[in-house]
């Protein structure tokens, strides 16, 4: 299975998966973003901003391990892991924000198991 699969989640517009350093392993969509940016995300934090290809979300909230960043109704769900993190924008009512959170969390689910 390649990286790409780890992104396709079906509530997301766009989706990353990168390690921690900033590294792109696979993504969905036209997700553009630096790898400066992709740590960035990696370090996200409530109250901090988080720029994706030059939009820049706010940091809103955090569930547990899964940070949510706003952008007038576009939501940035962000989900680390030890050796890397998975990221989804959503559009439209804050971006679907509960189909994101827990497709996003199925897919890390299997990633924590594989030891990432």
């Amino acid at each position: 299975m390649s990286w790409d699969a780890y992104c396709n989640l079906p509530s997301a517009a766009a989706g990353l998966i990168a390690g921690t350093d900033g590294t792109q392993w696979g993504k969905k969509a036209d997700w553009k973003s630096s790898k400066e940016e992709n740590a960035k995300i990696c370090k996200a934090s409530i109250g901090s901003m988080i720029s994706v290809g030059g939009v820049k979300y706010m940091i809103v909230n955090q569930s547990g391990p899964v940070f949510f960043g706003v952008k007038g109704d576009n939501a940035l769900v962000i989900y680390p892991l030890k050796k890397c993190f998975l990221a989804a924008i959503g559009h439209g009512p804050k971006g679907n924000l509960g189909a994101l959170i827990d497709e996003i969390g199925k897919f890390a689910d299997s990633l924590k198991k594989g030891g990432y």
